[in-house]
């Protein structure tokens, strides 16, 4: 079996894609740039199964994967997205290090 470009660039981009969602998650305080470095990590983890399922051989089973991560992944935003909402409102600056000091 011979290598192909894809071999080789995709495992790289799944990993880059995911190392720097991760950064922007772990270093980042605004809530928007979190979401962000979130949306980032999910979009790695989708070519993360789109590889998989080249190498494999068995696309039919990765696109309803891929299709079924895109629902989860779309919840997920649309949640945070509303936790986001609700920060401004009581910290317009949306650094979530003051969201120690919310009670209730």
């Amino acid at each position: 079996m011979e290598s192909t470009w894809l071999d080789i660039y995709n495992p790289l981009m799944i990993l880059f894609l995911f190392s720097i969602g991760l950064l922007c998650l772990l270093t980042q305080r605004n809530a928007i740039k979190q979401v962000i470095g979130l949306k980032i990590m999910l979009q790695g983890a989708t070519l993360s199964l789109v590889h998989a399922g080249y190498v494999l051989g068995d696309a039919r089973t990765s696109q309803a994967m891929v299709i079924s991560a895109l629902v989860v992944e779309t919840v997920v935003i649309a949640v945070a997205l509303t936790l986001i909402v609700n920060v401004y409102r009581h910290y317009p600056s949306g650094n979530v290090d003051l969201l120690s000091r919310l009670r209730g």
